[in-house]
């Protein structure tokens, strides 16, 4: 583990301890330079998501508001906006280093776009995991020079399946909020509509959706067992799945967990990262 005494945390590392401080903690585990581009993605991540987040405006402007947001990234990306973000520079210089490239990113935006259109079943709801969060799993496994496929497919599929959890974990206020990542046939059956106050649901409504993405959860935790052959120097880029297993484990108390990490939770990520024999898909 990384000391960050030694080096002065950077603005994108500031930004994911507050905003995202289970990534934040597994990411003290990897090494400085590939810490930095990893903090640099998840806070472009993070923007990207906040992007499709309407609440309010979507009864005046429906998705368009949306829209307008992810069109702006995509001009920053091409250097056509005249506008700038407070993450933009540290962007851009990634961009310039060769780090990872703009069409990366755009893959991450045409996935969130999708989201605004509406995700159409469950087929399109995995495949814009994949090319969103599973995007991001993919640069960050390249950044770390892991070139086998199946080892690639299992990073992906952790990260997947750790975003399916947090989403599933966090869903009332995601709801709030007015963002709904979720396919048509749920919210169908489920007769969810935004409002002003964002998507109202009832409790057994939303112990009904969470179940279903449990199940997804666990599929994707099944496809990232393989994530099991990394040499311990690359275990970083999937540690937040442990994270996520051990929410599994106590997901009827989701509602009322502290957001701050007990002891148990930081041991488990540091047992992962050092332990010989690692397990990620056994319950």
């Amino acid at each position: 583990m990384i000391k960050e005494k030694s080096k002065p945390l950077s603005f994108c590392g500031q930004y994911i301890r507050k905003s995202d401080p289970d990534h934040f903690f597994c990411a003290l585990f990897m090494p400085s330079d590939l810490r930095e581009q990893y903090f640099r993605l998840l806070a472009f991540y993070t923007e990207i998501t906040r992007a499709v987040t309407l609440s309010s405006s979507w009864d005046v402007a429906g998705p368009m508001a949306g829209y307008i947001r992810l069109q702006w990234w995509r001009d920053l990306l091409a250097n056509k906006s005249d506008r700038d973000h407070e993450i933009a520079p540290y962007i851009k210089d990634s961009l310039d280093r060769n780090l990872f490239s703009a069409e990366d990113l755009l893959k991450i935006i045409s996935a969130r776009e999708e989201e605004l259109e509406g995700i159409k079943n469950w087929n399109h709801w995995d495949s814009i995991m994949v090319r969103s969060v599973g995007q991001i799993q993919r640069i960050l496994a390249n950044l770390f020079k892991i070139r086998e496929l199946p080892l690639v497919e299992a990073v992906i599929a952790a990260g997947i399946a750790s975003e399916t959890v947090h989403i599933s974990k966090n869903l009332p206020n995601i709801f709030r909020k007015g963002r709904c990542p979720l396919p048509a046939e749920i919210i169908h059956d489920f007769s969810l509509q935004r409002s002003e106050n964002g998507i109202s649901v009832t409790s057994s409504e939303l112990n009904a959706i969470r179940d279903i993405l449990i199940e997804k959860a666990y599929f994707y935790l099944r496809r990232s067992e393989k994530a099991c052959l990394l040499d311990r120097h690359y275990r970083s880029v999937i540690l937040p799945v442990i994270l996520a297993k051990r929410d599994l484990h106590r997901f009827e108390q989701w509602d009322h967990l502290s957001r701050k990490r007990g002891i148990g939770d930081k041991l488990s990520v540091l047992k992962a990262n050092y332990w010989v024999k690692l397990k990620i898909s056994e319950t």
